[in-house]
């Protein structure tokens, strides 16, 4: 699992010529060297990291149901989520309008984080002050949003685009697993995202190869 290095920061980081939103930061982190034995990992659809953030406070209604689990086992499996060994690919809504409403939900309510990866470095498009990110994160595959591309275009970010989850969102996702995998590592996982009602669904889900009946609620809120 990599680690941001929170020591060097760059405080003069690279923008356009046009004139940054009033509450957009563009914060540069910079990674300790990635072990030549996961290298090749970055490159997948599932990149891992240390990341630092958590969704906006105001208006925030959590998930009220969780299953019950040790918590210990939910350490263990959340720990197996940033294992470069598991392969887990899981997929936003291929519609372009319902895909454009599941993002904007996930940034403007969630609390996702959008940046991009160039070698060790991270350049984040901070919204909100915020902390306690994901150890795991995303690429972004496929086309970006309108959004995100605006991103990339306005303030000159290079890289692979990334997006950074909230802890408690892969944590609550480490709560289903423990409870699906009853004891049995994590080896594979296939599903989609899905927005609905302001709730975060995980569906179609294929767990280590076996198919995992209905829906897991990752995320509720509420923006106004």
């Amino acid at each position: 699992m990599l680690q941001y290095n929170k020591n060097k920061v760059d405080n003069n980081p690279k923008i356009s010529e046009k004139p940054p939103i009033s509450n957009i930061v563009i914060e540069q982190l910079t990674l300790p060297p990635v072990p030549k034995a996961l290298a090749k990992a970055q490159t997948t659809t599932t990149t891992k990291s240390k990341a630092e953030e958590q969704p906006p406070e105001p208006k925030n209604e959590k998930v009220t149901q969780s299953p019950t689990t040790n918590q210990q086992q939910v350490q263990q499996v959340y720990q197996q989520l940033s294992d470069q060994g598991v392969d887990i690919q899981i997929a936003w809504p291929q519609n372009m309008s319902i895909n454009r409403a599941a993002l904007d939900f996930m940034y403007q309510c969630a609390g996702m984080q959008f940046a991009v990866l160039m070698d060790n470095n991270i350049t984040k498009v901070n919204q909100f002050s915020l902390s306690n990110y994901s150890d795991w994160i995303r690429v972004a595959q496929g086309n970006l949003s309108q959004k995100e591309q605006h991103w990339l275009t306005a303030y000159a970010l290079t890289g692979t685009p990334i997006r950074l989850f909230p802890r408690e969102i892969d944590l609550r996702l480490a709560q289903h697993l423990t409870v699906a995998l009853r004891g049995a590592p994590l080896v594979n996982l296939r599903a989609n995202y899905q927005v609905t009602d302001q709730t975060l669904l995980l569906n179609n889900i294929q767990l280590n190869q076996q198919t995992v009946k209905g829906s897991w609620p990752l995320y509720r809120g509420k923006c106004g």
